[in-house]
This record gives C-alpha cells, structure tokens and sequence, in this order.
C-alpha cells in the first residue's frame, strides 16, 4: 500500500505517517510539503498512490482547488479531505467536489484514519476488515440509496443503538444538514418506528431556538429518515471531555437548558432522555436539545405499557427507574444530574451494570459537592430529590431560583426573561 499526505503541518504530516505505519508495516507513506512545492505538474504519478490525504489549509494553496484539480485527473486514488472543527461547510463542497472520506483534525484519531483508510482500499478479495470497517461500509451504501428531494446524502459520521447520522447538505447550497437514519434491523418493530416518526411531529410543535429544527422526514428505500439542522459545537459530551466545567459555564449552560424545558414543557412534551450526547451547540454557542425519539406528551405518559422503562440509566429520574407516571419533575432531575456532572466533571452514581446504576437513583442519597462548590448545594439538594414533591415543579421555578440566588442585580436573565415572557 502506498500513501500520499498533503500537509503544510511537519508535525501532523509525520504523525499520520506514524499512525498509518503502527498499523500497515509494509505501507510506504510520502510526505508533500505545499510550503515547498507547488501543485504537482501533470506528470506526477498521483495514480502510484492507493489513499491522498489531504488538508483544506495547504499555507500558500486552497485544499479544495487542489482536490478538484486532482479530482479531473482519471487516476486520482480515493481522497481523504481533512478540516477543522466547524468547517463543516467546507467539508459539505469537498465531499460535492469528490472527496471520498472527511476528517476533522483536531478529532483525527489513529484508530479513525486507520478505518477510513481501510474501508478506502477494501475489495471483495479482502476478508480482513475489522467488523468497525464492515458496519461503516454497510451504512456509507445504506447512505448512498437514500433518496430525499432537494437534499444530497454525503457521508456517514455517527451511529447509535437505533439509528444512523449522516452529513449532507441541500443541493443548493453548501450549508451542512444531518440525517437520521432508522437502523434497518429496526424497521419491523413498530413501536421503535412510531416513536421515530413522531419524533418530527413532536419537535415540529414545539418551535423554539433551544430545541433542533427538523426540516423533514420520510421513508426512501423502505428505510426511515429524519432531516435536521447541523451543530458546529458539538455535544455536551465533547465540551465536557471528562473533565469540569468552569462553574459559571456550569451554570450558563444549566440555564439555557431549563430554558429549553420551559418551551418544551409548555407544549405538554416531556423528553425523558436527557443526557449529554442531547444537548447540541451552534457555533453562536447556543443550546439546542435533540433526540426525542422517546419524548411523550403529558396527556400520553400514563399510557406506556406498564412497567416499560426508557431513558439512559445514569440520568434517569427514581420515578423512570420504578417504572411509575410521569410528569415535568422527570426532566428537571435529570438536569440536576447533568448539573453535577458539568461542576464536578464525573457522574452522580456509577455502578458495574445499568442496572445498578438505575438502582442507586431510587435509593442512594447523592453525595455532597466539594467545598469550593457548596455555593451550589442547594439548588442541587433541590434539583435532585428522591421524592418529587419535593423537588422544583417545573423550569419556571428553577429559572427564578437561579435568579434570585446567583444572578440578583446582574440582568443576566433579564432579556432571555422577556423574550420568554412576550412569546
């Protein structure tokens, strides 16, 4: 196997070329300097190559010129296009322009360019693919079939128990979308197919800056999909990294989230799934919640089948664990242990199985934040009560809690408030 980087970074050129060298002992790895030479002349043998890598920042030269520069020559090999993090727009014409694969750098990882390269160089002849690069492969074909008037279907980027994430774009525009795909081993279970397509329904009600707006949906190719705006920030998981966040960060973000419940809630809708991977953000730096692909209306709560428990263990309220009716204090327990996670960067319970951690919500009192947090105490005793009585009714109540306790005299709520209050 031989590779080609394009790169104006010694340091990243080198240690992709490690990475790829860990992995391929036998692969040949040429560095290209665009700092030193210019576009390679028609001569070049580009068609020696089996993978080009590329990056969008060449110094002197434009990435993607030279991609579709290369891209017109019959022997151009698969390209891998590397970006930066909330390029997406680019990433959206490379791929038009006839990447074949994107990567972020600042998220490149050796274990991500190994399986990009692998499936890149994969043929029918080789059996050797990891069952990583074969689920990839599976869902980049799936992705390729979809059909979705005005929008074009990219790349795979994400996967999860139910569903696929794809980047695409409108074809008008470079403008970067997602797209959900139901998982096909899912499609014949009709509740997890209503609960998909009422995910849209839901969201389509609630109409707020602070909850994902879904341009679209419907079924091409006996598959389900969903069609919503893309997030430049990220997920909360990512801004988290295992680590804490700074306490007023802590709190700016635990705002705009009872925010975002208040709207919710107004409508009736409980989300009973909050979690870090569900808070998205706008490159503005905005919050948007998404995933409700197990919300509910108020008035429908009653009515899951008796004893069905749904949501995500380590933020599950007692009443989701013990299986009773739900109400709006579900979510505001949930957010408190997203709150805790974000002051003190580890979560409320661990246990060795889901369903010791679910257990430890019903009966283990949280433990107390540490000194130089117990500003924050309260609230979170308040937040994080066994017995919802007991707990802040509704987001209203945090929000004006929050006001009085931290934010009194500091306007810091005052136009968020009466934007709240006027709509």
């Amino acid at each position: 196997m031989r590779i080609l980087i394009i790169d104006d970074d010694e340091d990243l050129r080198n240690l992709l070329a490690h990475y790829l060298r860990q992995e391929f002992p036998k692969v040949e790895v040429d560095l290209f300097d665009p700092l030193v030479r210019d576009f390679p002349e028609a001569s070049f043998p580009l068609g020696d190559y089996d993978v080009l890598v590329l990056d969008y920042m060449l110094g002197r030269g434009d990435g993607l010129d030279w991609l579709v520069r290369f891209k017109k020559r019959s022997d151009c090999p698969p390209v891998i296009f590397l970006t930066g993090a909330g390029n997406e727009s680019i990433a959206v014409r490379a791929m038009k322009a006839g990447a074949d694969d994107y990567q972020r750098k600042q998220e490149l990882t050796r274990e991500k360019l190994v399986a990009s390269v692998r499936e890149l160089t994969h043929d029918d002849r080789d059996q050797t693919a990891s069952p990583e690069v074969a689920a990839r492969m599976e869902g980049q074909q799936l992705g390729s079939r979809i059909r979705i008037p005005g929008v074009r279907v990219l790349r795979l980027i994400g996967e999860g128990g139910m569903s696929r994430v794809y980047l695409a774009s409108r074809e008008g525009d470079d403008d970067p979308l997602v797209v959900k795909l139901l998982r096909s081993e899912v499609m014949n279970d009709r509740k997890v197919l209503e609960r998909f397509m009422e995910e849209y329904e839901l969201v389509e009600r609630i109409q707020s800056r602070h909850v994902a707006h879904i341009e679209g949906h419907g079924v091409s190719e006996d598959l389900a999909y969903l069609v919503m705006e893309f997030f430049d920030g990220g997920d909360l998981s990512k801004r988290l990294g295992g680590r804490a966040l700074a306490p007023e960060e802590s709190l700016r973000i635990f705002r705009e989230l009872m925010f975002a419940l208040g709207d919710i809630h107004e409508q009736g809708i409980l989300h009973r799934d909050l979690k870090p991977q569900n808070l998205m953000f706008r490159a503005d730096g905005s919050l948007a919640i998404v995933d409700f692909g197990i919300a509910k209306h108020i008035d429908a709560v009653d009515r899951t089948t008796a004893g069905e428990v749904l949501g995500t263990p380590r933020y599950m309220s007692p009443e989701q664990v013990s299986g009773r009716a739900l109400d709006l204090r579900t979510d505001i327990y949930s957010a408190g242990v997203l709150l805790f996670q974000m002051l003190t960067g580890h979560h409320l319970f661990d246990g060795e199985t889901a369903v010791e951690v679910a257990l430890h919500h019903l009966n283990t009192p949280p433990q107390p934040l540490p000194e130089h947090l117990a500003a924050y105490q309260r609230l979170l005793d308040k937040l994080l009560e066994k017995d919802r009585d007991a707990r802040f009714r509704n987001a209203d109540e945090v929000i004006g809690f929050l006001s009085r306790k931290y934010y009194q005299g500091t306007g810091a709520f005052r136009a968020e408030t009466t934007v709240k209050l006027q709509g």
